[in-house]
């Protein structure tokens, strides 16, 4: 499985508007349209594309540590999904490990975060897995918050692998 990560595009933004979730899944993501349109307003804001060889199978948002009011070295994962015809696979996996990679590239990081409704689950045990422990409920926006320092990543694979 190649998975990789690109800039999102006027060439694959229908691809990326085109991804479906699960019927279950749609109370717990923003659409991907929304992201890119977010994103599109906020210069700390970055969006790829999650490709598996040349489809497009997925997308995430992340933010990095450009908001006055997060702490320095700080970088929060807003979105990420994978389309409902390949989940169960391990894109995800792989995709979140690219992303993470991508975060860590930058030697000021020092704290990930990720949010996912408290009742999530499967978000839940995917994102402990890969070393994000669980700090709490943000009261503004009702999601779980967990948060992973670069040096504690769970790594399925090599570092040198990317």
């Amino acid at each position: 499985m190649k998975v990789s990560l690109r800039e999102v595009t006027r060439q694959n933004f229908d691809a990326i508007v085109d991804l479906r979730l699960l019927d279950h899944q749609y109370d717990f993501l923003a659409s991907n349209a929304y992201s890119i349109a977010e994103a599109s307003l906020d210069s700390a804001l970055r969006t790829r594309a999650i490709y598996s060889d040349e489809q497009v199978i997925g997308f995430v948002l992340y933010c990095t540590p450009q908001d006055s009011d997060d702490e320095p070295g700080t970088y929060v994962i807003w979105r990420l999904m994978i389309d409902a015809s390949v989940q169960g696979r391990g894109y995800g996996r792989r995709a979140l490990e690219l992303v993470l990679r991508e975060i860590c590239t930058d030697a000021s990081a020092r704290k990930i975060h990720i949010c996912y409704k408290p009742d999530n689950e499967a978000a839940k045990r995917f994102y402990a897995s890969l070393g994000f422990e669980e700090v709490g409920v943000d009261p503004a926006t009702g999601e779980m918050d967990a948060v992973v320092e670069p040096a504690r990543i769970r790594w399925s694979a090599p570092q040198s692998a990317a």
